[in-house]
Parts: structure tokens; C-alpha cells; sequence
């Protein structure tokens, strides 16, 4: 198996190559079970897929054209569409599979989603997703700071929330629940991502705010790569990103077959 933290950590800011290296090996796990054409729900810059998905026939809907665009320059994708996961552009069956890499929190209307994806996908077919569920608001160090100072932690996760634009930060039972709900079965439920972790995930959000403006003005994360201060954290986050999966997390791996109907 590759190693997905150094090119993450090479092209990402730190909070971000934390979670998405941890993602990227669990979604690279599944690549050969994963029959094309593939769609790909919400795929964004499409770095994420350019790391762990190379080389596959995806094709990747997603509403922000401009990260839609993106995604295009990288030249990973089969085909790109700038869409609405509610109302997506296929016929019924068009793919053999489908993906999803921490979307669904952001999804609304969540069921109506689910149910296109699960008609454009083809009976038997895997879906894959992560997700991040109703533990991440209350692990993260600001929540844990607060409650320790004896304030009400809970405002710091919910503002988190929102800034996340998290609409849906369901239980493992609740996930499990729309996802059959919408014609899939869960193969898989794995959680990700430890409290410890994520707690440092929450802080390094800060010390990576600069990116957003070297983002803003460039349109890379980082400026020189090769010389990022970003591998100073490496022996910290290989040791979360080789950790063995908790018994419970802020965020789930789910491995789904949409049912014969």
C-alpha cells in the first residue's frame, strides 16, 4: 500500500492532510473492488481522488463550478459535472459504483440524495462513503477547553458545525438508517479518526488559517511544497494516520451495496 501522508502533507494544509490521508488509505483499500464507471459525489478539487483513486474511470458531479474547474485542469476525471447530488444528470444505472469522501455531512436534502445515487448506480453495486457523525462536535479541544473552564462547551460545537457548513452530523445508527432507507445495505461501518486526534485536528484548523489566503491569492494551499513546514507534524501525524481504527469515532467509514430491488 502507498503511503498517502507525505503527498497530503506535500500538497494540503495540516488539518487537512490529516483527515484525508487516513481517508485516502481506506478508500485505496477498496479500489479494486471498486468496478467503472464510477461517480464520484461531490468531488471537489479533485485532489482527493489525483492521491487515492488514480488511474480509475470517475466521473465527478459537484455544485461549485469553481472547484469543478479545478478538478478539470488536474485532468483525473473521466467527465465532470457541475450538479446538484438531488437531481444528478444520469439515467438510471450508469455507474458500478460510487464514492463519497466527507460530502454527506454537507448535503441537504440528504435523503433526496441518497435515493439518486442509489438509482444511478446499478443493483449490487458498492457505494463507499465517509462521513462525520453526532461524536465530532463534542471532541473537538475547544468543547473540551470550555466544559473544562466549566462553560458550556456545546456553543463551541455547533459554531464549529456551522462554519463546517455540517448539516448532517448523524449517530452510526442514524446514518445507517437513511442509508437503507434509500435502497443500501452497510457492509462496513468502520470509525476513523481518533478524540485525541481530533482535538488536534481543531487546533491545527488555526495554525493553517494562512493557507486559506495563500489559496485565495495563488490558488495552491502552499506556496513551495518541497520546503512546507508542514513535515515538522509528520512524526506526529504518522503515528495518528497508522493508528489502529477506535471503537468509536467523530467520523465513519461506511461500505455499502445498493440492493436488488
Amino acid at each position: 500500500m502507498p503511503d498517502y501522508l507525505r503527498p497530503h502533507l506535500l500538497t494540503l494544509p495540516i488539518h487537512r492532510a490529516m483527515i484525508r490521508s487516513i481517508e485516502a488509505r481506506l478508500f485505496a483499500e477498496l479500489a479494486p473492488d471498486l468496478p467503472e464507471p464510477i461517480i464520484d459525489i461531490g468531488s471537489g478539487d479533485g485532489t482527493f481522488v489525483q492521491i487515492a483513486l488514480p488511474n480509475k474511470r470517475i466521473v465527478g458531479i459537484d455544485p461549485r463550478k469553481a472547484d469543478t474547474h479545478e478538478a478539470a485542469r488536474r485532468g483525473v476525471y473521466t467527465g465532470l459535472c457541475v450538479a446538484n447530488g438531488a437531481a444528478l444528470p444520469f439515467p438510471d444505472q450508469s455507474f458500478a459504483a460510487a464514492i463519497s469522501n466527507c460530502v454527506l455531512e454537507h448535503v441537504v436534502p440528504l435523503d433526496q440524495t441518497l435515493r439518486e445515487i442509489a438509482r444511478v448506480v446499478r443493483p449490487g453495486s458498492l457505494f463507499v462513503a465517509s462521513v462525520v457523525g453526532d461524536r465530532f462536535p463534542n471532541a473537538l479541544l475547544g468543547t473540551w477547553l470550555l466544559h473544562r473552564l466549566g462553560l458550556d462547551g456545546n456553543i463551541y460545537g455547533r459554531w464549529f458545525n456551522r462554519i463546517s457548513y455540517h448539516y448532517n452530523t448523524l449517530s452510526r445508527a442514524e446514518w445507517s438508517k437513511r442509508f437503507d432507507r434509500a435502497g443500501f445495505t452497510v457492509e462496513v461501518c468502520r470509525p476513523y479518526l481518533t478524540d485525541a486526534a481530533l482535538k488536534l485536528f481543531d487546533v491545527s484548523h488555526y495554525y493553517g488559517a494562512p493557507s486559506l489566503i495563500t489559496r485565495a491569492l495563488t490558488g495552491r494551499w502552499l506556496l513551495a511544497p518541497p520546503f512546507t513546514p508542514n513535515l515538522l507534524w509528520e512524526p506526529i501525524l504518522r503515528r495518528i494516520y497508522e493508528a489502529p481504527a477506535p471503537e468509536d469515532g467523530p467520523c465513519y467509514f461506511f461500505v455499502l451495496r445498493r440492493r436488488h430491488d
